[in-house]
């Protein structure tokens, strides 16, 4: 029985088990950022970035196009085809606007 009690195969009863702890919200000693006005002052720093990118590539798309307008179309028509294309950014806008402001009804 001596020798048994060497062996490299003997185990440990419930030596395979692990215990974690568990912890409610709030209750830890470790400080968490859960304050809302951070938490807003993120989202509005994000949406601004966001937003800036949005208005650059919207630039860039938008003189892009005017150049592939005269590219693709005999000069007789560009002009009508850029007005065209700028109208339609133009309402584009206008009804992005108005699905992104609160309805006030």
């Amino acid at each position: 029985m001596a020798g048994k009690e060497d062996s490299p195969h003997n185990e440990e009863k419930n030596a395979d088990q692990t215990y974690t702890e568990v912890r409610l919200p709030g209750k830890g000693s470790i400080p968490q950022d859960n304050d809302p006005s951070f938490k807003k002052l993120v989202n509005a720093a994000v949406l601004i970035v966001l937003l800036a990118l949005i208005f650059i590539a919207l630039f860039s798309f938008f003189f892009n196009m005017q150049e592939a307008i005269i590219a693709l179309f005999h000069p007789k028509y560009q002009a009508l085809m850029q007005a065209l294309f700028s109208l339609l950014v133009l309402f584009t806008g206008i009804y992005m606007i108005k699905l992104l402001l609160p309805n006030k009804r």
